[in-house]
C-alpha cells in the first residue's frame, strides 16, 4: 500500500488509514449474496470491494457512477447502501443482467412468474410427448423447417447443443417472449441465459468456449431452468429486504463518450475497467448473446480491447482508456473521489501493468493519486492475474 499523505487533509488521512486496517484479500468471503450470484460473468470483481469504497467515500442519496458496469456489482451495493447510481456498459447482456440484479420484485410479480412456469411445464410435457419431433429410439428430436428461421440466428447451433436441448430452449424462450411484464420477462431471460453454457456442448473447465465433440447427452433442461429461477427468486427475496428506494439508472453506451452526463454532477466513481484484450468478453458470452438476439460480432467491434487479434490492440486500448479517464474527470465533482480497480493481465505472453498506465495517465490529466492498495493472494478467476490494484484518486 502506498500513501500520498502530502495530498491529504487530516480527515482524508484518517479515512485512508482506516482502509489499511481491512483485509483486502478476502479469500474466504461470500461473493454470491443478494443478487450477485445470478449470472456467470467473466472477470468481475468481488462485491466487498465496491461496498467498502462506496460506503467510505459517499453519503446516502449521493450519485455513484460505474462506467464499466459489467454485471452490476457496484450498482447492487449502491442500492443496498442507499446511494443513487448510474451504470454504463457497451455490452447489452451486461445491461440486462445489471437491470435484473438491481430491480426488486414484489409478491404479485412472484405469482405471475409461478403461473408462467406452470404454462411452460405444459409446453415441455407436450414437447417431450411429441412423437413427430422425438425419435423414441434415439430420444432426440429432428429440427423441422418451422424452426429454421429461429435457428439461423445461431451459427452452428447444432454443434453447440444436442437437438433435444435446442427444442427445450426454444420452448422456454418462446414462452418468455409472450410475457408482457418487462420486469418479469427480463428476469426470466437472465434465468435462461444463466444456464445456456451449462446445457451446451462447451468443454467444462475452460474460460473460453470450445466445443466438446464427445459431449455427454444433456437432459432435464426445463428442470435446470426452473431451478435457476427458484435460486434467483430466493436471492431476490434477500435483496428485497436489504434494498433501499435509491434510483439505479442503467445505460447501454460507450464510456468514451458520456455526453448525456453533465459536467461535475457525479459524486463518486467506482469502476473496474476491462483487462485489455486478455478477456474476450464477447467470445465468452456468445451463447447468451445469440439466444437473446444480440450480435457477438457487433459487440466485439465496440468493446475497449476488442478485435484482439489485431496488432494495434494495446495502442487502441490505452487510447480508449485515456478517453474514458478524460470523461470521468469532466463529470466528477471537484474534491470528489474516483476509485479504479484493475488487474495486470497476461496478453500475448506478456504481463501488462495496467495499474502503472492508469496511475500515470490519470495523474497526467489532473487527478490526484491518494493511495494504491494492492491485492495479490486472491484466487483469480482467469487463472493468470495474480495481482490487483485499487487506485484511489481525488478530482482537483
Amino acid at each position: 500500500m502506498k500513501l500520498k499523505s502530502e495530498n491529504l487533509s487530516q480527515t482524508e488521512l484518517a479515512k485512508i488509514k482506516n482502509l489499511y486496517t481491512l483485509d483486502w484479500e478476502l479469500e474466504d468471503a461470500d461473493t454470491r449474496y443478494y443478487t450477485h450470484g445470478y449470472h456467470p460473468y467473466s472477470a468481475k470483481y468481488i462485491p466487498q470491494i465496491p461496498y467498502r469504497l462506496v460506503s467510505k467515500f459517499t453519503k446516502k442519496n449521493e450519485l455513484v457512477l460505474d462506467n464499466f458496469m459489467g454485471s452490476g456489482t457496484t450498482l447492487v451495493e449502491s442500492k443496498v447502501l442507499g446511494r443513487n447510481a448510474i451504470g454504463i456498459d457497451v455490452n447489452p447482456l451486461a445491461c440486462l443482467i445489471s437491470k435484473v440484479k438491481t430491480t426488486t420484485i414484489q409478491k404479485s410479480t412472484l405469482v405471475e412468474i409461478s403461473k408462467i412456469l406452470i404454462l411452460l411445464k405444459e409446453d415441455i410435457i407436450n414437447l417431450r410427448g411429441n412423437t413427430v419431433l422425438f425419435n423414441h429410439r434415439e430420444k432426440r428430436p429432428t429440427i423441422d423447417n418451422s424452426m429454421s428461421k429461429t435457428l439461423l440466428l445461431h451459427p452452428n447451433i447444432s454443434k453447440w447443443y444436442h437437438q433435444n436441448v435446442i427444442y427445450e430452449l426454444l420452448a422456454i424462450k418462446s414462452r418468455i417472449d409472450t410475457v408482457e411484464n418487462k420486469d418479469v420477462k427480463d428476469f426470466l431471460l437472465v434465468s435462461l441465459s444463466s444456464i445456456l453454457r451449462s446445457v451446451s456442448n462447451a468443454m467444462s473447465g475452460f474460460g473460453n468456449l470450445m466445443i466438446n465433440k464427445q459431449a455427454p447427452p444433456k437432459t432435464r433442461i426445463y428442470e435446470k431452468f426452473v431451478l435457476a429461477v427458484r435460486d434467483m427468486l430466493k436471492n431476490m427475496s434477500e435483496f428485497n429486504k436489504a434494498a433501499t428506494n435509491s434510483n439505479i439508472r442503467i445505460v447501454n453506451h460507450d464510456s468514451r463518450r458520456l455526453e448525456f452526463i453533465n459536467d461535475e454532477t457525479i459524486d463518486f466513481i467506482c469502476t473496474h475497467p476491462p483487462y485489455m484484450a486478455a478477456v474476450p468478453y464477447a467470445e465468452y458470452q456468445k451463447l447468451s448473446l445469440w439466444w437473446l438476439g444480440f450480435s457477438q460480432y457487433e459487440l466485439e467491434k465496440r468493446l475497449i480491447g476488442g478485435r484482439r487479434s489485431r496488432a494495434d490492440t494495446p495502442d487502441r486500448f490505452f487510447h480508449d482508456i485515456h478517453m474514458a479517464l478524460i470523461e470521468m474527470k469532466r463529470i466528477l465533482r471537484k474534491k470528489k473521489y474516483c476509485c479504479i480497480i484493475i488487474g495486470n493481465p497476461v496478453y500475448n505472453g506478456k504481463i501488462w501493468k495496467l495499474n502503472d498506465f492508469i496511475r500515470k495517465d490519470a495523474t497526467d490529466i489532473g487527478f490526484i493519486l491518494l493511495t494504491e492498495i494492492n491485492r495479490g493472494k486472491y484466487r483469480s478467476t482467469m487463472g493468470k492475474m495474480k495481482e490487483e490494484s485499487i487506485l484511489i484518486f481525488r478530482n482537483e
